[in-house]
């Protein structure tokens, strides 16, 4: 008796919850056994999850963690004070807003064993009423439904129409006829669970995660047609319907990764400290052995690191989203420690393909093309600086954004220890002290690390994740897309640039071909390359046991031009450094409000020579385009 009035949702508690709604504040509650009403904003709509009594039903509550308004209660709740809580609610959103919408999820019992074992086939069913005021809804929820594919299986979804809306063997919350007459409306969905064993008891998290990010998408499609449709409001997108509020968990794991990723640099662990003793080394050889490389000391232990990795709970992050990009975040994070784990063995030229992935046959022949196109071709340069002089005009570029934006603190430091002339590591901006910078260069060097680098580093700063700023899974090849992007548009992008930015191509696949240093060398030279030059496009690709990073320079400068030429918009790739397949989870979490605009662009995006070409390539302009216009 006593455990039946623990499951009571209170008439005080409803009150409270009442007044709260009323009053539009953020509501994370538990409710009476273990289960949690959500509710982010005041919206017109509701998701539910009841749990069954009589059966176990692993990870189906996490179908509704998605939505910005929802409630997971016990079964036994039911007519305990839950159809009185969602009764009360949809009452004040219908008379705010004109109308209501609950949707109830449920999954589908299994009812034998081989089918769910050999049938991983994502299906549902959409129970609701036969009424022609919810038609739009309904069909926006299947075919948003139907467009998830599971293990190679596109969904299927049936719709039944009835006026008992209710899980397998449970009460309905109400009876549907009174509901819809007040403009309060509900729809059931039941889902096959693919992501449980025959049992209910074993979880599959990783078909869980597909599942509950494509029916989030589908819940929010609906609830915006309805939305536009039946209530006095009209929300901009679907997908601005999304949760707002981060929840504590995210902010940890968001911190943790963070401090993990910045407690090593990586490409500074990779690179030799040696260079100028290497590159003599090579030479006195008569550039017939591989020279000897150097590197720094590794300041942590791998396997405490991935130990903290590990730790991170994951699987308490509600947002379907914020799941993925925590989740991808983790797992090259993973890799990456593997490779310095591993570094100066062969294993880090595995996990470098890992990271950075093959170089596609079409990427290979673009870049055999530009260097026999360029092979014969000298650009004269009349004036350098050297380090000490480049570094001003450093500070200053630095300067002007640190006047829009105070926040900007980046630094310039002189090194002898990196394998480029400029690099950019977090706000540092490190220059090799030795390097003579080409003066008809500056612009485009200032505005690939400065205007590129450190600028996403500080929009990242100014979101509320670090990940913005340390960078989201796979960021570097949209980074270097967008840095030598930023070169041609302020008009010094020289054929000499994307002559290495061609060889550096060939120089990886020469690497994953089993050619030696020596080999990747002398192939480079055969290109009319600098002996010098030669030699540091080979040592960037082989530093560390193999680093096929630099395929990604070229790779990223083309798929930006696609992108643009396909209608992309660029401001979005300014707010932190992200890679392509994140924009439109960008996109999301502007419009959920979940991020902000960024508060800097680039000095570059105001210039009107610079909006030109930028409108060229909007009207088709390719790499050898580019090119053969340059040449001319």
């Amino acid at each position: 008796m006593k455990k039946r009035k623990e499951l009571i949702i209170t008439d005080s508690m409803i009150e409270e919850i009442k007044k709260r709604v009323i009053k539009n504040e953020f509501i994370r509650e538990r409710l009476p056994g273990g289960g949690r009403i959500h509710i982010d904003r005041f919206l017109p709509f509701l998701c539910l999850y009841r749990i069954p009594l009589k059966r176990d039903d692993v990870g189906t509550k996490r179908l509704v963690f998605g939505e910005a308004a929802y409630i997971i209660a016990k079964e036994e709740v039911t007519k305990n004070g839950l159809n009185h809580l969602i009764r009360e609610i949809a009452k004040i959103a219908k008379d705010d807003y004109g109308a209501f919408l609950l949707i109830e999820i449920w999954s589908k019992p299994h009812q034998e064993k081989e089918p769910f074992l050999k049938d991983k086939k994502p299906e549902f069913k959409i129970y609701a009423p036969k009424l022609g005021v919810l038609t739009s809804t309904i069909e926006a929820l299947k075919n948003r439904l139907n467009e998830i594919v599971i293990n190679r299986e596109n969904a299927q979804t049936q719709i039944e129409y009835t006026d008992n809306i209710a899980p397998y063997e449970m009460e309905p919350l109400y009876s549907n006829r009174v509901f819809n007459k007040n403009n309060i409306y509900m729809i059931g969905v039941e889902v096959k669970p693919i992501y449980q064993d025959y049992t209910g008891k074993k979880l599959y998290p990783l078909e869980l995660a597909k599942l509950h990010k494509g029916v989030a998408n589908a819940c929010k499609m609906a609830f915006y047609t309805f939305m536009k449709e039946h209530t006095n409001l009209e929300p901009i997108d679907y997908r601005s319907l999304g949760r707002r509020v981060v929840t504590k968990v995210v902010k940890t794991i968001d911190t943790d990764l963070a401090n993990i990723e910045d407690s090593f640099d990586f490409l500074l662990q990779a690179t030799p400290v040696n260079l100028e003793e290497a590159w003599n080394e090579f030479k006195n050889s008569g550039f017939s052995k591989k020279p000897t490389f150097h590197y720094r000391p590794k300041p942590f232990d791998p396997s405490i690191i991935k130990r903290d990795l590990f730790s991170l709970p994951i699987e308490y992050i509600e947002d379907p989203t914020l799941t993925e990009i925590f989740s991808e975040k983790l797992d090259e994070l993973d890799k990456k420690i593997s490779m310095l784990k591993d570094r100066d063995t062969k294993n880090f030229f595995y996990g470098s393909m890992q990271v950075y992935g093959e170089i596609e046959k079409n990427l290979l022949d673009t870049a055999l093309e530009i260097l026999n196109l360029t092979k014969n071709y000298n650009e004269s340069i009349d004036e350098y600086v050297d380090a000490y002089e480049f570094s001003e005009y450093a500070k200053k570029e630095i300067e002007d954004y640190k006047k829009i934006f105070p926040k900007f603190n980046a630094v310039v430091e002189l090194r002898e220890d990196i394998v480029s002339s400029a690099m950019v590591s977090n706000h540092k901006f490190l220059i090799y002290k030795y390097a003579k910078f080409p003066k008809n260069r500056i612009k485009a060097l200032l505005n690939h690390e400065i205007g590129t680098h450190i600028l996403t580093y500080f929009n990242g700063l100014y979101q509320p994740f670090k990940q913005l700023h340390t960078g989201l899974k796979g960021y570097d090849e949209m980074q270097e897309g967008l840095a030598v992007l930023s070169e041609y548009l302020c008009g010094e992008l020289g054929i000499k640039r994307i002559k290495i930015l061609a060889a550096r191509v060939l120089a990886a696949q020469s690497l994953i071909d089993d050619y030696d240093f020596v080999k990747t060398f002398n192939l480079l030279k055969s290109y009319n390359f600098a002996d010098k030059t030669a030699f540091s496009i080979t040592t960037r690709v082989y530093r560390g046991g193999g680093l096929t990073k630099d395929a990604i320079y070229l790779r990223g400068f083309i798929d930006i031009l696609e992108y643009i030429k396909d209608g992309g918009e660029i401001e979005p790739l300014y707010i932190g450094k992200i890679a392509a397949n994140h924009i439109p989870m960008i996109k999301e979490l502007i419009l959920r409000k979940v991020l902000k605009n960024p508060p800097l662009m680039p000095k570059y995006l105001k210039d009107e020579n610079s909006l030109k070409r930028l409108e060229e390539i909007k009207n088709g302009l390719d790499i050898l385009n580019i090119i053969k216009k340059v040449m001319k």
